[in-house]
C-alpha cells in the first residue's frame, strides 16, 4: 500500500501517477430479535470467539436500548389512550343527559299541544 511513481512504458514518458490505498468494507456482527437489528464492527480477519462475543454483546445492548424506547413510547400511548377513554366516557354521559332532556321536551311539548287543541275546541 502507499504511494508509488509509476511509468508508461510505452510513451516513453514518466507520468506521476499516485495511488491511493482504498479501505475495504467493514465486516460486523449482526443481531436480530423481532426484525429489530443491530450491528458491531469486527476486526480484519478471522474473528476470535472473544470478539464474537463482544460484538453480540454489544449488539444486545443496543436492541435492549430500543426496546426500551419502545417500552416508554408504549406507555406514552397507553396514557393518552386512557385520556381519549376519559373524553369518550364524559362524551358518552353528555349524550344520554341530552337524550333525556330531548324526551322530557317532547313529553312537554306533547303536554302543551293537547292543551292548546282543548283551548282551541272548547
Amino acid at each position: 500500500m502507499g504511494c508509488h511513481k509509476q511509468t508508461d512504458a510505452s510513451q516513453g514518458n514518466s507520468l506521476e501517477q499516485y495511488t491511493t490505498p482504498v479501505a475495504l468494507p467493514q465486516r460486523t456482527a449482526r443481531l436480530e430479535v423481532n426484525g429489530d437489528a443491530a450491528s458491531t464492527p469486527l476486526s480484519a480477519g478471522e474473528p476470535s470467539q472473544m470478539e464474537l462475543l463482544a460484538a453480540i454483546q454489544g449488539s444486545r445492548v443496543a436492541l435492549e436500548g430500543k426496546m426500551e424506547t419502545v417500552a416508554v413510547e408504549v406507555n406514552l400511548l397507553r396514557a393518552d389512550l386512557r385520556k381519549v377513554s376519559d373524553k369518550v366516557k364524559v362524551a358518552e354521559g353528555s349524550i344520554a343527559e341530552l337524550q333525556s332532556m330531548v324526551g322530557t321536551l317532547w313529553t312537554q311539548m306533547a303536554q302543551a299541544t293537547s292543551t292548546v287543541g282543548r283551548w282551541r275546541c272548547g
